[in-house]
């Protein structure tokens, strides 16, 4: 069972040093739902003005290619934030929002959180620093499909993938750790899932991952060769 919405507030980013007395009024605004596997919390299609904070779960974010394949932008721990958080439903970033662990999601509708900015210009800065930290991710991530090797990208993508397991606020006993098929991750880095099974074969033969119950961690050598790729 999830813990109470404050206790999940007060652990991301976004709220850290509030106190609790304003987190109470805070909560007050905040939409608490569960979503079921393969559930969607938005598509492409919907104009989106939500703001989420996931509390447990996973929630992977992808693009449609319209040809049946899909685009991995990101796979979301516990902790994280993300729908509106830039205020612009028009953007032209559109992507879909699934479920893919059982999520405990908490929401704030759109004329809530942008009460709180006003209210919190504290809050409003760590906004801009959770959107600079994202842009930096996926400008690593477009470095990585255009000048890396198959098999760098893969190396850099599970570094990715274990330092976000790391991040969950939850403690470390209930984490559950990202499940990779190899047409996910191949979706992520841009292969086929036939080059994603040749290439992380060859990693494992190498010593540099270890792969257990679809879960896929860089070796310490793993590691070395993926801070060799900076």
């Amino acid at each position: 069972m999830p813990r109470p919405p404050i206790w999940y507030l007060q652990a991301v980013e976004l709220f850290e040093g509030v106190s609790e007395e304003d987190m109470h009024e805070m909560v007050a605004g905040v939409i608490d739902r569960t979503y079921e596997k393969k559930e969607y919390v938005y598509t492409q299609q919907d104009r989106v003005e939500n703001v989420y904070v996931l509390k447990e779960g996973e929630v992977t974010l992808f693009k449609s290619t319209g040809e049946g394949k899909h685009i991995i932008l990101d796979i979301l721990k516990p902790g994280a934030v993300f729908g509106n958080i830039g205020f612009d439903p028009d953007a032209g970033d559109l992507h879909y929002a699934e479920v893919t662990q059982k999520a405990y999601l908490c929401t704030l509708p759109q004329n809530y959180f942008l009460q709180i900015l006003a209210q919190r210009p504290d809050i409003a800065l760590r906004v801009l620093n959770i959107l600079s930290k994202r842009l930096r991710q996926y400008e690593m991530q477009i470095r990585a499909l255009s000048s890396l090797r198959a098999r760098d990208r893969i190396l850099a993508t599970i570094r990715l993938l274990n330092e976000k397991d790391g991040e969950s606020i939850l403690p470390e006993v209930l984490r559950r750790p990202t499940r990779m098929t190899h047409e996910r991750l191949g979706n992520m880095v841009g292969l086929s899932r036939e080059t994603a099974t040749k290439q992380l074969g060859e990693l494992q033969g190498e010593g540099l991952i270890e792969v257990r119950q679809k879960t896929i961690r860089l070796t310490e050598s793993g590691q070395r060769a993926v801070a060799a790729l900076a």
